[in-house]
């Protein structure tokens, strides 16, 4: 009679703790924000249109994700788990 196979039973936890959430969530909303002020101030400083143009592009773009990331770091806040 052949053996049975065991299925090896590992617990791979995918998800992230909330704390590891949190702490990735803040660290690119920084730099997000970090790069979106920049993208502004090089908007205004260069004098060539292409250059201006790429530049306030790129300061929307990081705006917007920036906007999320700040959303999600609201939501990450609100349905924290609460300690008993």
């Amino acid at each position: 009679m052949p053996k049975k196979r065991r299925v090896s039973k590992t617990s791979v936890n995918n998800t992230a703790s909330l704390k590891n959430r949190f702490e990735l969530a803040w660290r690119n909303f920084i730099l997000f924000l970090v790069l979106f002020i920049i993208s502004l101030l090089l908007t205004s400083v260069t004098s060539s249109d292409l250059l201006s143009n790429f530049f306030g592009i790129s300061a929307m773009i990081f705006g917007f994700v920036s906007l999320a990331l700040l959303i999600v770091i609201i939501i990450l806040v609100i349905t924290k788990p609460k300690k008993r």
